[in-house]
């Protein structure tokens, strides 16, 4: 667990995709990228990232968080 705090307290995006995913739910990656006004393709690369440490899912064509994502994004904002 404390590999993935790590994980996503060392990238400022990440926390952002994190955060907003827990306080909005599910979000098309297009969507994501316009709510934090971050480009369209370092929010794929990110979602990419987060996916692989199973941190978030995808259904369709949009993302949420896993159990394992949404407690490390509450320890995350207790830092």
């Amino acid at each position: 667990m404390n590999e993935l705090i790590g994980f996503v307290n060392g990238n400022n995006v990440r926390q952002k995709v994190l955060s907003l995913l827990a306080s909005k739910g599910e979000m098309e990656g297009e969507r994501i990228s316009k709510t934090l006004r971050i480009v369209h393709l370092t929010i794929a690369k990110t979602l990419g990232e987060l996916e692989e440490k199973e941190l978030i899912t995808k259904k369709g064509e949009v993302y949420l968080l896993t159990e394992t994502g949404s407690k490390v994004e509450k320890m995350v904002q207790q830092i």
